[in-house]
This record gives structure tokens, C-alpha cells and sequence, in this order.
């Protein structure tokens, strides 16, 4: 191999390792997202196979989940620290586990929610519990978002030291 070949695959080498470290900025929230969207396909699995008319809630999560997930891939190409559709996914995340929590633990309506779980205190419990969690997730991610968006994050203060490194 010449020189200027040897330069040129390094140099690609370097672009390639900066663009994927800014890339795994959103690590956590491609995970939080995989989480989301897997718990809101068995949701609407569970309600479809049930019969209940309320299928269309996780179905709409599913969607806004999947726009959000499209514009996570999108940055691997064009790196931006504006995720602005995974932000409002996780704010309508956020919205819909806190609107959630009065028809789980004080409604009659659960079963209509959640007509595969019998309407029992355990389940009800157990409802709650993934929802604060749920709601505990969103508020991490959107504090995540805030942090990449404003260029507070660990990340990119590594990416920088990085950046200086191999210049």
C-alpha cells in the first residue's frame, strides 16, 4: 500500500469511529425506545385477541414509536443533537402513563384497559408499577434528550478529548 492510502483509510477509519460515537449518544434511548415499543405491540396484541375496542391507544403508540424510531436511525447518517420526533414521542409516552394511572387503580374501566389481567388488586398493582415505571423511564429519557440536545452529556465531552486526540 502507498502512503496517501494508508492516510486516507486511517482518516476514514477516525470519521467513521467519531460518527459512530456520536451515534451511540442516544444509546439509552434506542433501548427505552426497543422497551416501549415491544411493551405497547403486546399490549395491543393482548387487546386485539380480546376484543376490546381500546386497541387503537397502543396502536397510536405504536406509530408515534415508530416515527421516533425512523428518526434515531436517520442520525447515524445526518448526526443532529435536535431528536425532536423522540422528544415528543417520550412526551406523549409521559402523557399517556400518567393519563393511565386513574383508570388503573380507581376505575371500573380496567378491565376494558386490561381485559387479559383479572380485576383484582395484585393486577392493578402490578399495572400501576409499570406505569410509574414507565413514567419514571420517560422523565430519564427526556432529561437524556435535554442533556444531548444542549451538549451537556458525558458523551460529548469524550467525543471532544477524542476529537482533539487524533487531530
Amino acid at each position: 500500500m502507498k502512503n496517501n492510502e494508508r492516510t486516507l483509510i486511517e482518516q476514514n477509519r477516525k470519521n467513521l469511529s467519531i460518527k459512530t460515537m456520536y451515534f451511540n449518544r442516544y444509546l439509552l434511548v434506542r433501548y427505552i425506545s426497543a422497551l416501549f415499543f415491544f411493551t405497547n405491540l403486546y399490549w395491543f396484541i393482548s387487546l386485539l385477541l380480546s376484543d376490546s375496542s381500546l386497541y387503537f391507544l397502543p396502536l397510536l403508540l405504536l406509530i408515534v414509536l415508530v416515527i421516533s424510531i425512523a428518526e434515531q436511525v436517520k442520525m447515524y447518517g445526518n448526526h443532529t443533537n435536535n431528536a425532536k420526533h423522540t422528544r415528543y414521542c417520550f412526551v406523549i409516552l409521559l402523557f399517556t402513563n400518567v393519563v393511565l394511572i386513574a383508570p388503573t387503580c380507581f376505575s371500573s374501566i380496567f378491565t376494558q384497559f386490561y381485559p387479559f389481567l383479572l380485576n383484582q388488586q395484585k393486577s392493578k398493582i402490578l399495572v400501576l408499577a409499570i406505569l410509574v415505571i414507565g413514567i419514571l423511564l420517560t422523565v430519564l429519557i427526556l432529561n437524556r434528550l435535554y442533556k444531548i440536545n444542549h451538549n451537556e452529556d458525558t458523551h460529548y465531552e469524550r467525543i471532544k478529548k477524542y476529537e482533539e486526540a487524533i487531530n
